[in-house]
């Protein structure tokens, strides 16, 4: 789950002498250190200045968004309309805003306007290639970041994305370095790239996550996790770490291997730096600390991993288990989760997929239908009460399905519930309601529910940069066997008989 052009005289709409250069240059060093509040009050104070200056409120929302000051940036983008309406700034900031909201054909539209009108325009590059990247059209995605990169080569975000991300080794540490030294040393970001650092030093040349059993078919067995004797709250598998065993919670809605701090230490997992990130999901508390370490054996039925990265954090074991493991861990095969039989199957393609992808299909094998990716989570545009334009979660490590209290009330009525208990990584939600009547619809199906949990899920969009509607969890994919092929980002969702 985050862009202004460097080289400033390149993209002014009005002459430099109508504006305070030198607060220019300080609003542009804020945003760069990662300090978005003051960013934002420095570009606010600009804008006000002169209200036709388009790069302003480019710099404006991203400061906004990098704050989590989401409602504001929206307000932002609509005075950017009236004000400087037909430019590339402006176009950019209008699709950042809708990809926010989670409209990511309107924020596409948008930044190929804003690329007709300025084919280099480094915002409007790097907001088309995340679009392009959440329908798994990764390699033009790398090809539209370096773009963006060799338009604003000083710029962080830029960096990262264009050159960063698509190096390895002492090359890719050094860049990393290079951008750490530009962020504020106190902002969540620098923390997060510190880890980053430290963790990919400590790993050295080891290649991670291989497989190191045969790349053949595997049938695993699926342990139901259990509320009561009559409820089933997920399912999970066995997974021996450092030949100790753990029980796992399978999570669609999480990526990679996380376990409580107790798991950590009986495997003996190796720490791959001291540096922490913060671990983030549903929940009312502070973000927790979450370490990076290193296991050097994963069994999973008869299938090994070697040199498998693990985040270790005490919210993950909230739902009484050792931890959590993503599908995406089986990214190399055509994964098949029979949650109503308990099993799953990986099938290997006819070729093994590379580490980095290239373009999907346009159009994803028949059946299946084209998920949006953030990240390594999956989602599925969602019909609500027939108002279309809304994403939801794919999350079997969701005990309940779940709707967005915004999204709850423009599509039926809504009253508040102070007696259930809705629980995630950071703790307890405070506020919990429940949409009166909520009829999904979602890749070919449709389904009815009364009394959906709602709750805010602001803070979940704000971590994976885009607006959520909804999670569909157990309650819905239990009935199900879901398909997941990562490779082209698609899914196929089938009604199973018990």
């Amino acid at each position: 789950m985050r862009p202004l052009c460097v080289g400033l005289l390149c993209a002014f709409t009005v002459p430099l002498f109508a504006l305070d250069e030198i607060q220019v240059r300080h609003a542009e060093q804020e945003l760069f250190a990662a300090r978005f509040d003051q960013a934002a009050d420095l570009y606010s104070a600009l804008v006000k200045s002169d209200p036709t200056w388009a790069p302003g409120y480019y710099g404006w929302v991203r400061a906004l968004l990098g704050a989590y000051r989401a409602e504001e940036a929206y307000r932002v983008a609509e005075a950017a309309q009236r004000a400087a309406p037909g430019t590339a700034p402006v176009e950019t900031v209008v699709g950042m805003t809708a990809y926010r909201q989670g409209h990511l054909v309107d924020g596409e539209r948008h930044f190929r306007l804003a690329l007709q009108m300025d084919p280099s325009y480094p915002g409007a590059l790097m907001g088309l290639a995340r679009t392009l990247e959440t329908i798994s059209k990764f390699g033009t995605a790398r090809g539209l970041y370096q773009s963006a990169y060799h338009s604003a080569p000083n710029d962080p975000e830029f960096i990262l994305a264009g050159l960063a991300n698509q190096q390895e080794g002492a090359e890719h540490i050094a860049t990393l370095e290079r951008v750490v030294a530009i962020y504020d040393p106190q902002t969540r970001e620098a923390r997060a790239l510190r880890a980053h650092i430290a963790s990919d030093k400590a790993a050295g040349d080891r290649k991670l996550r291989q497989l190191a059993s045969a790349y053949r078919h595997y049938d695993l067995k699926l342990l139901d996790l259990l509320n009561d004797p009559r409820s089933r709250r997920g399912v999970g598998l066995s997974v021996e770490i450092n030949q100790k065993k753990f029980k796992l919670m399978l999570d669609t809605g999480a990526s990679g291997i996380s376990v409580s701090p107790k798991a950590a230490k009986k495997a003996g997992l190796e720490g791959l730096g001291e540096e922490a990130r913060e671990a983030r999901g549903i929940g009312d508390r502070p973000a927790g600390d979450s370490y990076a370490l290193l296991a050097a054996e994963v069994k999973i039925g008869e299938m090994t991993l070697t040199n498998v990265p693990i985040a270790a954090f005490s919210g993950v074991s909230s739902a009484g288990d050792d931890g959590l493991i993503g599908a995406d861990v089986f990214r190399q095969f055509l994964v098949g989760i029979d949650f109503v039989h308990g099993r799953i199957s990986l099938d290997p393609f006819a070729e093994r997929p590379p580490e980095h992808l290239g373009d999907a299909p346009d159009a994803p094998t028949p059946g299946f239908t084209r998920v949006v990716r953030l990240g390594n989570h999956l989602s599925l545009p969602t019909s609500v009460n027939g108002s279309q334009g809304h994403l939801f979660l794919v999350d079997s490590g969701s005990s309940q399905s779940l709707i967005d209290t915004k999204a709850a009330r423009e599509t039926t009525k809504t009253y508040g519930d102070d007696r259930t208990r809705l629980r995630g990584v950071q703790g307890a939600v405070k506020e919990v309601s429940r949409a009166d009547s909520a009829t999904l619809i979602f890749a070919g199906f449709r389904q009815e529910n009364s009394d959906l949990i709602a709750f805010d899920m602001t803070k979940v969009g704000d971590s994976m940069g885009v607006g959520l509607a909804g999670v569909l969890g157990m309650p819905v994919l239990g009935q199900l066997k879901l398909t997941i092929d990562y490779r082209e980002g698609s899914v196929l969702l089938e009604h199973v008989k018990p």
